[in-house]
């Protein structure tokens, strides 16, 4: 826009050598400076705003622009490349620079627009203001938007009372596990509700007796629990072909004789 401006104050001055077409790469370039040059006089006329040039070494070009000098002076490359020019942190037009910048780069994290900048202006504290500028993306802000997470629920009392290591258990079947020969084996899975430890037990068959020998094996290594649970067969219902034999009246027995629930 800056650019076409330009270009329509020259025309009017200049009636018999009136430009026409496209703008060209110079126009555009000089309209830049003009706003760069805009900016630096507005920002830079306050001895406040001056004194945070104290810490770089900068130098005025032939067009009056600001640059910081860089130890790269040497180097063949354009003179944006080689020193910079200098922004202010906070400004509408250094705004609209970074935004750009982060949009035409698909949305990219601080490091990208701040590097493709920095190849051509020295913004000061330039990282806490692209910080700044990309934290009110609307588009960045949708996609980061974390899910609605459900509350988590309190804990019941037998998985947080002071007991003592497999004192309340819960167990399992999984399995079966194919062995050589084509016979079969299954795990039961013994776990303290309160600790999270974990005992494993081998179980040759899925009858009442097998089950009652890893009980008893469970005990013998790990004490007799006060509190046992079971799904009652929820993932067994799926094998109800296998645990038809289980006795679950003689199970019962077994636990209460020796004052498990």
């Amino acid at each position: 826009m800056a650019a076409w401006m330009k270009r329509f104050i020259f025309n009017c001055r200049n009636s018999t050598s009136r430009i026409t077409g496209e703008l060209s790469h110079q126009e555009i370039k000089q309209a830049e400076l003009k706003i760069v040059k805009m900016v630096q006089d507005e920002y830079f006329i306050h001895e406040v705003n001056r004194k945070k040039l104290n810490s770089l070494t900068t130098y005025k070009d032939g067009e009056g622009i600001l640059r910081v000098k860089t130890k790269i002076t040497y180097r063949k490359d354009s003179e944006d490349f080689k020193n910079p020019i200098i922004l202010p942190s906070h400004h509408q037009v250094v705004e609209r620079l970074i935004m750009t910048a982060h949009k035409k780069n698909s949305h990219a994290g601080l490091q990208m627009p701040l590097n493709i900048l920095r190849e051509h202006y020295w913004i000061l504290n330039s990282r806490k203001t692209v910080r700044s500028v990309l934290s009110k993306c609307v588009i960045c802000l949708r996609h980061a938007k974390r899910n609605v997470t459900t509350p988590y629920a309190s804990l019941p009392e037998n998985r947080i009372k002071d007991v003592a290591v497999f004192e309340i258990i819960g167990f399992d079947l999984a399995g079966p596990l194919y062995l050589k020969g084509g016979s079969k084996a299954w795990i039961c899975i013994y776990t303290c509700a309160v600790f999270r430890a974990v005992h494993l037990e081998l179980l040759s068959s899925l009858t009442t007796e097998a089950f009652l020998q890893s009980f008893r094996r469970f005990i013998a290594r790990r004490g007799r629990p006060s509190i046992v649970y079971c799904d009652n067969g929820s993932n067994f219902i799926g094998a109800s072909n296998y645990l038809k034999s289980v006795n679950w009246t003689e199970i019962a027995q077994f636990s209460s004789v020796r004052r498990i629930q």
